[in-house]
């Protein structure tokens, strides 16, 4: 397997420390507070690219049956730690499990990463249950240039792969393999790095990052279902 599919490999105890508090904070508030606020009791939910198990130890406070997974042995081990929920190492691209096995799957910072992003969203909508949701987030590529720049600059340690999607090109994929988006948003209206401006940035992501300006927030957020037969 290349080595840049399993760059997080070699930094899984690090991992925690790398991460920016606020980045991580505001995604689990658009996953769990925005996008799946309903109750998870008894819900079987899969932690796509887990890390070290934050959005399982949130899906596992509310109810669910946890089932968290990451290409990462070493992070898949941490997580396991943190939730005490089932955690395997597993290749996102060619996940191996059943289909239709999870009623909900959560994907945070996850997809960019794969050599082939599509092939992640064709195996999702797989293990996806009918009548099941996904709620996912990913970066947007209009702002790979900034990010690519921080790491030729040596600002950021990241070695693997960073296959930005599109606003519309996300939305295309999930669409076809068969998944009906019911939300797309952005959010971080600019680089969360700035502390000063994140209760401004707050504030613009709720009130317009499902407008027109959410296309060009650095990260967009998406809440699908698979269609149940009839």
């Amino acid at each position: 397997m290349s080595e840049r599919r399993l760059f997080y490999e070699t930094i899984a105890r690090e991992f925690d420390g790398l991460m920016d508090a606020y980045d991580l904070q505001r995604r689990l508030e658009v996953v769990f507070d925005e996008l799946l606020p309903q109750d998870l009791t008894g819900a079987t939910v899969l932690d796509l690219g887990c890390g070290t198990g934050r959005f399982s130890q949130r899906a596992h406070e509310r109810g669910a049956q946890v089932m968290s997974v990451d290409i990462s042995q070493a992070l898949a081990r941490l997580a396991r730690g943190r939730t005490q929920a089932l955690a395997v190492a597993a290749d996102a691209s060619a996940i191996p499990l059943p289909s239709g096995r999870f009623e909900i799957i959560v994907s945070s910072e996850m997809l960019e990463h794969l050599e082939q992003p599509e092939q992640g969203i064709r195996e999702i909508a797989r293990v996806l249950a009918p009548g099941g949701r996904v709620i996912l987030t990913t970066p947007n590529r209009r702002w790979l240039w900034l990010v690519g720049l921080a790491t030729r600059l040596k600002l950021r340690p990241f070695a693997g792969y960073e296959n930005f999607l599109g606003f519309q090109e996300l939305r295309a994929l999930f669409e076809k393999y068969g998944l009906q988006v019911e939300t797309h948003r952005g959010f971080h209206p600019w680089p969360f790095q700035l502390a000063g401006l994140r209760a401004l940035s707050r504030q613009i992501d709720r009130q317009f990052g499902g407008g027109r300006w959410g296309a060009w927030m650095i990260n967009q957020a998406v809440r699908a279902r698979k269609p149940a037969p009839g």
